[in-house]
Parts: structure tokens; sequence; C-alpha cells
């Protein structure tokens, strides 16, 4: 009913009315899912003539296991959002099937939209032949959140740029009181602590990871997991927590350091004095991640009405206007390549968070680009499960060797 009063008030007919179907992970009550949501809601306005059914889920994985059920009985969807998630299942079984959308035509025929796209996302998914299949608003930046107050009293004068001096601010931190955890560590966060060592040992364990054949008695696989047994004499691990349990324990100030990206910022209570800093390196420079990963799949239905509607939808959330709205009101880092980070636009936080990535000596793929999903689950919790002494290392490498 709100469609055809929509349509009679614009002049629009009912029947003149493109309906997409839309399915997207910004489903929850926090602030920048409800903005989100109400900027999907805002191009209905902007453009009635095309009308998105969306179907708003809690998180990636479920609209990557909402998708896949729809793609088995043979329904494709208009507009997909993974939010970073699914580049080795919904992402590569949609280009494989061809039921992705080739972006470059309508990207090489319309100047504006091009001007729009990342150079970030065409590196990255630019296939060999030429095509793209995915565009993401957002680029996502990687190091970690610390509490200034904390260091400060454990008398960390300086950010660490080195692992071992790393250590020696959590031993510091640890020792400050008997009651501040220097850093908690989940499944997730391993991810992340991982492809860093991994990588400064050796750039080429980056495509190990990629293409899953990581090995795990390699130099460099010993020398990782040396260090996570060191960083997590000083770390509360903690294998069935999220981003939400480890982000309530900074927020309070039972922790200094909180591993996430710089898109964070805004659920960081704005009264805890915080600044981000890149991970550390053996070089001192530190090691950051900035990508674009899988965002805005657009299904090739075969309907032509229907494809150009949903591009002209991608249109709009890659414009200027759009973007700086994402990123004032969601704290995120927009793709659109034409809008400036200053601290004028974004706030002091995000600003300070943004160019220390871009300061960092090393700049790699966050680990959504490069672990599939399972796998990235599967090292996790078991890295957890043996730095808890819950396995044996034997039993750990035998768990991880077939992958």
């Amino acid at each position: 009913m709100c469609v055809c009063c929509m349509s009679a008030a614009c002049g629009i007919k009912k029947e003149d009315v493109v309906e997409l179907t839309m399915i997207h992970g910004w489903g929850s009550t926090e602030s920048d899912h409800v903005v989100m949501r109400q900027i999907y809601e805002d191009f209905e306005k902007a453009h009635p003539e095309i009308h998105l059914n969306m179907m708003a889920m809690p998180s990636s994985t479920d609209v990557i296991s909402k998708v896949g059920d729809l793609l088995t009985v043979g329904e494709i969807p208009d507009i997909v959002f993974t939010g970073g998630d699914g580049r080795e299942s919904i992402y590569s079984f949609m280009v494989k099937k061809g039921y992705a959308v080739d972006l470059m035509p309508y990207i090489q025929e319309d100047e504006n939209f091009a001007e729009n796209i990342s150079p970030v996302t065409l590196e990255s998914w630019t296939t060999k032949e030429g095509s793209l299949y995915t565009v993401s608003d957002v680029l996502l930046m990687g190091g970690y959140w610390y509490n200034e107050e904390i260091f400060e009293r454990a008398g960390v004068t300086m950010v660490p740029g080195t692992w071992e001096e790393w250590l020696d601010a959590c031993e510091k931190i640890k020792n400050l009181d008997g009651q501040t955890v220097p850093v908690i560590l989940d499944a997730n966060h391993m991810a992340y602590l991982m492809t860093t060592i991994l990588a400064d040992e050796n750039l080429a364990e980056l495509e190990s990871i990629r293409n899953s054949k990581i090995n795990v008695n390699s130099p460099a696989f010993d020398k990782m997991l040396g260090q996570l047994r060191e960083i997590s004499e000083y770390a509360a691990l903690a294998g069935n927590y999220n981003y939400r349990d480890t982000l309530a324990s900074f927020n309070a100030g039972e922790s200094a350091i909180y591993i996430n990206g710089v898109w964070a910022n805004f659920m960081i209570d704005p009264d805890l004095p915080v600044s981000y800093a890149p991970f550390p390196s053996d070089d001192g420079n530190g090691i950051a991640t900035r990508s674009a990963c899988v965002g805005y799949i657009l299904g090739n239905t075969g309907d032509e009405k229907r494809i150009e509607a949903s591009v002209k939808f991608l249109k709009y959330m890659l414009s200027e206007e759009v973007a700086e709205r994402i990123m004032k009101q969601t704290g995120q880092v927009p793709s659109n390549p034409n809008v400036e980070i200053t601290e004028e636009n974004c706030g002091a936080r995000l600003h300070q968070a943004v160019k220390c990535i871009e300061n960092a000596g090393l700049i790699i793929e966050n680990p959504e680009n490069l672990w599939d999903l399972s796998e990235k689950k599967e090292y996790g919790e078991n890295v957890i499960l043996y730095l808890q002494k819950r396995i044996k290392e034997s039993e750990f490498r035998k768990r991880l060797s077939w992958m």
C-alpha cells in the first residue's frame, strides 16, 4: 500500500514501479545499522520509481546463509550486501554461475560513476578478464584502539613499534593494578594477529592464506606461533567472544587494547580517551590492513529494468553525498576517493585513526580478503584452544594440517 501511495503522489503508476529484492546485514539495533537502513530508505524517496523489498539480516553470516538458500532454489536477489564476508562462498558462486552483474560496462559508460570507484576496489576485484562483480561503499582499515589513560598510568609513554615494545607495554599494564587486562583476544582477533605476523616474516605467506595453502610446519608459521604464545601471556583468551563482548570490556576500562577496525570508532564511548595504532613490526614502522572487501553484488536476473534500477542504487550509495553521510553518521571510511578525510569533516578520532593506517610502514589486505571464512574460524578457535593449553601442539598442528 505504501508503494501505491508513494507512486500516486509522485504521478507514477504502480505498474511502472520497479521492485528490487535486497538482502543486507544491517539488521540490528546498533546506531550504525539504523543509519544504514535509513540511507537505503532515502534512496526510495529520491527514486520513487524504484521500491526496495529489503531483507535485513543481523549479520553477514546470516546474509550469506540466506542468499545461499535462495540461490539453491534458483532465486537470484537483485542486490546483496555481505559486509566484507563471502569472498569464497556467495561471491565466488555467483560469479562462477553467471549470477552476478559485471559492473565494468556501466562504469566505463558513466564518467561520474567511474570517478566514485576506489582504486583500491579496482585493484582488488577487477578480474583478469577485466570484469568487476562487486563494489563496496566503504574501506576496511585495521589496527587497534588503545586507552591513552591506562597507557599513561602504566608508564607507557610511546606507542609500541615492535612486538618487544608491545609486550613490554602489556607487562606494565598487567602489573598496574592486577585487574586491568592488557588485551582480550577472541578467535577473530587471531586472524588479524596471524596475518600480520606472517606478513612481517614473509609477504608470500599472504598468498598462501588466500589460496588455503598455509604450511603449518614452515619456519614462518613456527615464528608466528611462538609470537602468539608470548602475546597470550598478557591476554585474556575468549574463544566464544565476539566484537561486542570485547568492546564492552574496553568501554568499561577493563582492558587497555581493543583490536578492531577504525569503523569501531562510533561504538567506543565518546568520553573514553583513545587513539589508534598499527600492529607492531620487526622494523618498528608498523603493519596495518586496508581493503575494499566484498560489498554490493548485483544479481544478474536477466531483467534489464531491474538491473538498471540496481545500478542506479549502487551509483547512489557511491555518490559523494551518501559517502560523506556514511562517514559522518556511522564512522566508516567511505571508498569514494573524492571524499576528503579531515578532522573537520569526520572528527579528530576517526581522522587520527585513518592517518595512522596511511602512515604505517606496511599496509596489507584485511583478513576478510585473505581467509576463507570457515578456515579463519577453524584456525582462530584452535589457536585459542592451544594457547589455553587445552590441546597439545602436536594435536593443534594435526587439526590444521589437512586444511
